[in-house]
């Protein structure tokens, strides 16, 4: 039911899904969504949850690694953050339907915020010990961290808009460019 939910905001956005177009889709009696979501609005926050659920569980395995170091953990991070896992038309459209709709549903607003506190805290302490490893002493950590997540969200609103010709390996570069100007001796734009 959450796919069909998933496939109909894709569809036809966070307004044009209704709890006819989502049983049409599943399959499954109008009455089901009321039965296990009491509501099609719990449902949609359902679909929300999974989203934020599944983008968090791929990078926090990363920052978890204790193989990787902080530079290698970053690079990973990047990459996953345009792997097709997460990085899909319809995934990213029901990001930004929901997006849409975060300022008039505070319910949705903790699962689509640009600034999650667990994934900005974890960009930030990477890019501490990466600080302090280089001895970069005029780099601000904090600036970087909300620049790197500032560059990642406008890359993800340039795929939603251009997915045809949107490269993830430029994309790439263009974000190891970025760290490589402030963290010279670890971000090389050949770690791409």
């Amino acid at each position: 039911m959450i796919q069909a939910a998933a496939d109909a905001i894709h569809k036809f956005g966070i307004r044009g899904t209704t709890s006819a177009r989502i049983q049409e889709l599943s399959g499954l009696s109008r009455g089901m969504v009321n039965l296990h979501f009491g509501s099609k609005e719990k449902l949609l926050l359902a679909v929300a949850e999974e989203l934020s659920a599944r983008y968090a569980g791929q990078w926090k395995a990363i920052a978890d690694n204790p193989e990787l170091d902080a530079a290698e953990k970053l690079i990973s991070i990047i990459k996953a953050d345009f792997d097709p896992y997460v990085l899909n038309a319809q995934d990213v459209a029901i990001w930004f339907s929901f997006r849409a709709e975060a300022l008039s549903n505070p319910l949705i607003f903790p699962f689509i915020d640009s600034r999650d506190k667990g994934f900005r805290a974890t960009i930030l302490e990477l890019l501490e010990q990466v600080k302090s490893e280089g001895e970069y002493e005029n780099v601000d950590a904090k600036i970087a961290t909300d620049g790197l997540i500032a560059l990642l969200e406008g890359l993800w609103t340039d795929y939603h808009l251009h997915s045809d010709i949107f490269d993830p390996a430029e994309a790439l570069r263009i974000c190891l460019f970025v760290l490589h100007s402030m963290f010279p001796k670890h971000f090389g734009t050949k770690a791409a």
